[in-house]
């Protein structure tokens, strides 16, 4: 027996409306955000690299049949603030930068973190 209306428990992956039940009791979800469908959240972050023991494995065994194989479009990050003197207090999404572009863009990192990030890409 599972306590919440979904199966999983901390390692489920929510539609948008259970998703926004389950942080936004509340509100009810925008219609900006688009289709249920469109969304997958993991409550976990769940990767499978490329080219690991764990796909050749899949593969070996025939599972790989069974599983929908799709490249991770971005990554992104949840960061509260408390707010202070120039910023307001609340909750904003970042993408996780993967080229020095986003990474001059983010607001996840100060000016001397995008220069190293930059450089690093």
């Amino acid at each position: 027996m599972d306590e919440n209306n979904y199966y999983g428990g901390e390692g489920a992956s929510l539609n948008l409306t259970k998703m926004w039940k389950l942080f936004r009791k509340k509100n009810a979800v925008p219609e900006g955000y688009g289709h249920n469908r469109d969304w997958n959240i993991d409550l976990i972050p769940k990767f499978i690299m490329a080219d690991g023991k764990l796909v050749r494995m899949l593969i070996k065994t025939g599972v790989s049949a069974y599983l929908e194989w799709l490249p991770v479009d971005g990554t992104f990050v949840y960061q509260y603030s408390e707010g202070g003197f120039f910023s307001s207090k609340g909750g904003k999404i970042y993408k996780i930068p993967s080229n020095d572009k986003e990474a001059l863009k983010s607001g996840l990192l100060g000016w001397n973190e995008k220069r190293k990030c930059k450089n690093f890409f």
